[in-house]
């Protein structure tokens, strides 16, 4: 029986029905223990950075992200925002808008050959037993950041978590934190304990799951 997050009209109406961004669209609930967490990055010029924290109920939640939501987004951003701004992402397969992009000249020919590859190798994710998902997940992503470095125009990326406790040494250890530490404690009204004990039980106590929640809604925007 195929799984429910393997549609595109599953996250066709997902993202529809959600008028927050998409990564956020499951922290309505609390993180679980079967939970998995990630670190996104799409910058083009034109267009910013979105840099998103969340957590999804489990892989095959994560699966269907990335394939159907992330990739999506991150290819179209990828293909029109050299040149211009985007309000919009068109609520079309990957596939198409690679498809466009190789009709408008606005990709090369080997950009769009790793775009198919990469979305080749998540469709084949699937056919997995549950318990190697994870490990080709992050085979995925580290092969998918090697292929879209890109420079100072313009770069994706994506990582992922097993726990809150990784997500939370990560953020404390970053090189890439772009705010101090005391600016962290100052935004989240958290030291640096605090935020330590928060991860080690948020997918296990409410308080402190509540707690992870906000900071990764809210306060984590400026940890690159």
């Amino acid at each position: 029986m195929k799984n429910k997050y393997d549609s595109f009209k599953y996250w066709e109406n997902l993202i529809s029905e959600n008028k927050t961004i998409r990564g956020h669209m499951f922290m309505n609930e609390l993180p679980t223990e079967k939970s998995l967490y990630i670190h996104t990055l799409i910058f083009s010029k034109f267009n910013g950075l979105k840099n998103i924290w969340s957590y999804f109920p489990d892989e095959m939640a994560l699966l269907g992200y990335i394939q159907y939501s992330f990739l999506q987004e991150a290819f179209y951003i990828w293909i029109n925002g050299r040149k211009q701004g985007i309000s919009y992402i068109p609520l079309k397969p990957v596939e198409e808008i690679i498809k466009d992009g190789e009709k408008r000249n606005r990709i090369t020919k080997e950009e769009s050959l790793e775009m198919k590859k990469q979305v080749e190798r998540i469709k084949k994710l699937w056919s997995l037993p549950r318990n190697k998902i994870l490990l080709e997940l992050k085979k995925f992503v580290r092969d998918f950041n090697k292929a879209w470095y890109g420079d100072s125009t313009e770069f994706l990326y994506l990582k992922i978590f097993n726990t809150p406790e990784e997500l939370g040494e990560f953020v404390i250890n970053s090189s890439y934190m772009s705010s101090s530490v005391e600016e962290f404690e100052k935004m989240s009204s958290k030291s640096i304990d605090d935020w330590k004990i928060i991860c080690s039980t948020a997918d296990k106590d409410k308080i402190t799951g509540e707690a992870f929640r906000k900071i990764l809604l809210k306060y984590l925007t400026e940890v690159i």
